[in-house]
């Protein structure tokens, strides 16, 4: 999101070296950041690349027909699709005040742009309207790198814990917003452990005004999982039945998939959430994950 973002706002050639730079990671994962934005792109929005000498840009590149207000219809349409998704994290005021802003956005231009909304069915709710200043202090601190002090109530704890933290990332995950990053030592600013936090079991996130320079993120590595420790290396046995869907997507940046004549196979995957891929498995009714 953030690397469309830049091209959506800004578009001029954007280098991928500076882009990796201002992003925090590589310039492989800015190409295939790219790859997949040029997926989800339809209509006449397309993003240009090439080489300036020995520099590799990126470009988006917007119909001459764009409406006066330099917003056109695929854009309007994006960021209704974005609206629709953050919808199961949003009070209803604020996703209706959202949706007030994109139809005066789309004041003047022809024809219907927002598109089908798209719907959701969940199981159980959380309302993250108490916490929207939490996210807000989290974003902040992620921005500029900023330490935190956390007060946090642990599941299954009546007694909250307080903890120095490196925010890096917030995930939405099965109904559930996460703040993903680096536990420190009292008084460093160096990475400590791994950790993730659920963002409405947080008390309160206090700024320290102190600042750490590691990417608390990690996105240079993709693994299975949210962040809760060290990357592990697992392999799983699939039976043919499921080994379809397993072959269509992927679960790891390093995942290694090994075929059996019989049809099924062996996936191997690094995560960083041993009890997650537990979960998984037994979601297919049987365990057939090993170190």
């Amino acid at each position: 999101m953030k690397l469309l973002n830049i091209l959506l706002w800004d578009p001029k050639r954007h280098y991928q070296a500076d882009l990796a730079e201002r992003l925090m990671c590589s310039g492989q994962t800015i190409h295939r950041y790219i790859a997949t934005i040029e997926r989800t792109l339809t209509g006449s929005l397309t993003i240009d690349s090439g080489f300036d000498g020995p520099r590799r840009f990126y470009q988006l590149v917007q119909p001459a027909t764009a409406d006066t207000l330099g917003v056109s219809d695929e854009e309007v349409r994006y960021l209704a699709l974005c609206r629709d998704l953050a919808k199961p994290f949003l009070p209803k005021e604020t996703h209706d005040r959202l949706g007030q802003t994109l139809r005066d956005l789309a004041t003047g231009q022809a024809g219907r742009v927002f598109g089908a909304p798209i719907g959701f069915r969940t199981k159980g709710t959380i309302d993250y309207g108490p916490h929207l200043k939490t996210l807000e202090t989290l974003r902040a601190a992620i921005e500029a790198t900023e330490i935190c002090a956390l007060d946090y109530r642990p599941i299954g704890q009546k007694d909250q814990k307080t903890y120095r933290f490196a925010p890096g990332l917030i995930i939405a995950l099965n109904g559930a917003l996460y703040v993903q990053g680096y536990r420190l030592e009292p008084g460093s600013v160096l990475p400590e452990r791994p950790s993730t936090f659920l963002i409405h079991r947080l008390l309160s996130v206090t700024p320290l005004a102190e600042y750490f320079r590691f990417d608390a993120a990690d996105t240079e590595a993709r693994s299975f999982g949210l962040h809760w420790h060290a990357p592990k290396r697992i392999a799983i046995e699939v039976d043919r039945d499921a080994a379809d869907y397993v072959r269509d997507r992927t679960w790891s940046d390093d995942q290694q998939i090994d075929e059996r004549e019989d049809g099924s196979l062996v996936l191997h995957l690094t995560t960083t959430s041993e009890r997650e891929v537990q979960a998984w498995v037994w979601s297919f009714g049987g365990v057939g994950a090993g170190g």
